[in-house]
């Protein structure tokens, strides 16, 4: 059984079709690319599938369990987590506290326990702060734990958004151009980083990200969008000599570049 599924999965926003009949689906263990220029629906397709937004129509199966339309909370109870374009930490909260909220949904304590601070409380709260740590030091930031995540580097950043999605244990990662903004050293290092953990979690993972250096050098397959719809699937070799995948997006790009220049 795949591990996720989607078929003719499409949004409208009024007058607007952002997503139109997407059909994907994905094996446990892949880690494949979703490309495509600004504007073609590929975060709109993550927001569907992590439940920020409700499908006009078609279907997202998890396991052959039907999740379209659950809340974000229930989906990543269920196994998904996912990371945004645009960092979302709790920048005035501690590294390991970041980390930690998102492991507090495997507390071994109630609210009861929570409420009169009992000894199994102060147990769970220890073993909490031990296997956040110990998470931490996976990523490299041990030695950041007591740091405010705000002052962290740009790279150490979005590293933390990673450790923070992952401590919530998923099945699927969802990372949403986790590149954008990085230099050549930090993309190196996150594309190092992003095959560790796939090993290291056993995950599956889906990648949006314009650099393509990024996806060429990671992905075992590549999807493709254009104006909502999915215009070509296939390995990156594949992907590179498809004429129609260069003029939609490969082309424009070095038309940009070409323009710069």
């Amino acid at each position: 059984m795949p591990l996720l599924e989607v078929e003719n999965l499409s949004k409208r926003f009024g007058g607007l079709q952002a997503v139109s009949d997407v059909d994907l689906t994905l094996r446990k263990g892949e880690l494949i690319g979703l490309i495509g220029p600004n504007g073609a629906g590929k975060t709109t397709v993550f927001n569907l599938i992590s439940g920020f937004y409700r499908p006009t129509r078609g279907a997202i199966r998890l396991q052959g369990d039907e999740i379209a339309g659950l809340r974000p909370h229930q989906i990543e109870a269920r196994g998904i987590a996912r990371t945004f374009q645009n960092i979302r930490l709790f920048k005035d909260l501690t590294v390991l506290e970041n980390v930690r909220i998102a492991h507090h949904s495997y507390a071994r304590y109630g609210l009861w326990d929570s409420i009169v601070r009992t000894e199994k409380f102060y147990e769970g709260e220890k073993r909490l702060t031990e296997e956040s740590l110990e998470f931490l030091s996976t990523f490299g930031l041990q030695d950041r734990a007591m740091e405010i995540a705000r002052n962290l580097p740009y790279g150490e950043q979005r590293r933390l958004e990673i450790a923070r999605a992952l401590a919530t244990r998923p099945q699927l990662l969802l990372l949403d151009e986790p590149a954008a903004g990085m230099n050549p050293q930090e993309t190196k290092s996150l594309m190092e980083l992003i095959e560790f953990i796939k090993e290291r979690f056993a995950l599956t993972i889906i990648l949006i990200e314009h650099q393509m250096r990024v996806v060429m050098g990671i992905c075992q397959r590549i999807l493709v969008m254009d104006f909502g719809k999915i215009i070509a699937r296939g390995s990156p070799g594949e992907i590179q000599k498809d004429a129609q995948v260069v003029e939609a997006y490969l082309g424009r790009q070095a038309r940009r570049h070409a323009a710069a220049d």
